[in-house]
C-alpha cells in the first residue's frame, strides 16, 4: 500500500508525538510510525521539569497534560550509600507523570491535530527517492511505503534501517534501565536519588498516588545485584543506609504490569542532531536520567526542529540548510548539559567522591545549585 505525505515521524514518543502535533498544527500531512504498541509503560524517571512544562506550553500541550493530574514535585533529596544526604529545592514546580499516560496522550492530540498514526509497525527501510525519501514499514500482514518529503528519526536508541550506525565514543557508557510502580504511602512533593557503586535509583511520585522507582545500572551490577529482582536489592541496601529512604519506603509494594527495562541505555557526552535525517529526542543524545532533563531535551530538539522542517516544506530553505543550522542549534543548546550530567553522575556513582560533594553542598548551598544550573539545557 502506498501512501503521500509531507513528513514522516519514526518513534512515537514525547519527541516523536510532539514533533507530528506541531507539523500536524502546522498543515502539513504528517505520518507518526512505531514499532511497539500503546498504551505501555517504559522504563523512565517519568520526570517532567520546569523546563519541559515550559516546552510544552509553546506547543499548546501544557493545559492538555495538567488534565492527567501530574504529582507534583518541588524538591529533590540526594542519598550516597556512605549515609549522606542532600536536599536541594527545584528551580521550579515540576511534574510525575507516567510515560503510559503521557505518550498516549501526545498520540491523541496529534492525531486530534491531523497526524495519522500507526503503532505495532517496524519501519524496514528507509531510502532517497529523489528530492525525498521512501520509508517501507509492515504492520502484521500489512505492508506500507510512503512517499515523502521529509524524515525525522524519534526512535531513540534504535538505529533506523537503511542509515548509517553512529559512531561510538569512547566516552560513552552502557547502562540497563528498569523501572516499576509501587504503591505510595506518603505525598511528599519529593525525588529521592540514592547512589551507589555501579549506578543509581530514582523514588518519584507519578499521578494516581503512586510511586515510580526506576533504576539504571552498569551491565555488570545489574548481573550481580540479580538481574530481574534488582530494584528490590538496591531498595533493602537503600533503606539500610538512609532512615529517611526506609521512612518513605515503609509499606510500598510494586504493582503489577508496570514493570518495564530497557538495554543498552547509552549515555553521550556528544550530540548527533543529523544521522542522513534529523534526529530528535533520545536519537539525539541521553543525558544521565538523574538530571531530570531527559524529557525537557526531548521537547527542546522538537522545538528547535519544528520551524526548520516547516521552512524546509514550504521551500524557503534546502535540506543542507536544515542540516547545518539544525547540527549548529542542537550543539549550542545541548553540549554543556551532557557534559555536566555525565561528569556528575561519575562523582555521585563513586562512593568516596560523592560523599564529598553533599558534605560540600551542605556547606556551601550556593555550590549545589550552580551545579544542578550547570546540567540545564541552555537558552
Amino acid at each position: 500500500m502506498y501512501k503521500e505525505a509531507d513528513a514522516v515521524v519514526i518513534g512515537a514518543g514525547v519527541a516523536g508525538s510532539s514533533m507530528a502535533y506541531a507539523l500536524a498544527k502546522k498543515g502539513w500531512n504528517v505520518v507518526l510510525l512505531d514499532k511497539e504498541k500503546y498504551p505501555r509503560h517504559k522504563a523512565c524517571g517519568e520526570f517532567l521539569s520546569p523546563e519541559s512544562q515550559f516546552a510544552l506550553q509553546k506547543f499548546g500541550l501544557e493545559h492538555i497534560l495538567r488534565s492527567l493530574e501530574p504529582a507534583i514535585i518541588t524538591k529533590v533529596r540526594i542519598h550516597t550509600e556512605g549515609g549522606y544526604s542532600l536536599e536541594i529545592p527545584l528551580p521550579g514546580q515540576a511534574w510525575g507523570l507516567s510515560r503510559y499516560a503521557l505518550d498516549s496522550r501526545l498520540q491523541s492530540s496529534a492525531i486530534e491535530m491531523g497526524a495519522s498514526l500507526y503503532t505495532s509497525c517496524t519501519v524496514n527501510n528507509i531510502t532517497a527517492n529523489g528530492e525525498g525519501y521512501r520509508v517501507e514499514s509492515c504492520r502484521s500482514s500489512d505492508n506500507f511505503s510512503f512517499n515523502t518529503r521529509a524524515v525525522i528519526g524519534a526512535g531513540g536508541r534504535r538505529t533506523l534501517n537503511g542509515l548509517r550506525e553512529p559512531k561510538p565514543s569512547p566516552n560513552n557508557r552502557t547502562f540497563v534501565g528498569i523501572k516499576s510502580h509501587y504503591t505510595r504511602e506518603d505525598r511528599s512533593p519529593v525525588v529521592d536519588l540514592y547512589f551507589f557503586q555501579g549506578g543509581y535509583i530514582g523514588i518519584s511520585p507519578v499521578e494516581g498516588g503512586r510511586l515510580n522507582i526506576a533504576a539504571l545500572l552498569l551491565n555488570s551490577a545489574f548481573q550481580s545485584l540479580g538481574g530481574s529482582s534488582v530494584i528490590e536489592r538496591i531498595l533493602e541496601q537503600a533503606c539500610r543506609n538512609s532512615p529517611i529512604l526506609k521512612q518513605r519506603l515503609a509499606g510500598v509494594a510494586p504493582i503489577p504490569g508496570t514493570q518495564a527495562a530497557t538495554f543498552p541505555v547509552t549515555v553521550r557526552r556528544v550530540p548527533s542532531a543529523w544521522n542522513e535525517i534529523p534526529c530528535i529526542g533520545d536519537a539525539i543524545a541521553v543525558i544521565p536520567p538523574f538530571c531530570g532533563d531527559g524529557m525537557s531535551m526531548a521537547l527542546r530538539s522538537v522545538e528547535l526542529c519544528v520551524p526548520l522542517a516547516d521552512c524546509y516544506l514550504r521551500g524557503q530553505c534546502a535540506r543542507e540548510e536544515w542540516k547545518t543550522e539544525y547540527t549548529r542549534l542542537i550543539k549550542r543548546h545541548f553540549s554543556s548539559a551532557l557534559r555536566w550530567g555525565n561528569l556528575l553522575e561519575r562523582v555521585l556513582s563513586h562512593s568516596v567522591l560523592s560523599s564529598w560533594l553533599l558534605r560540600l553542598g551542605s556547606f556551601a548551598p550556593g555550590t549545589a545549585q550552580r551545579l544542578v544550573r550547570a546540567t540545564r539545557l541552555k537558552n
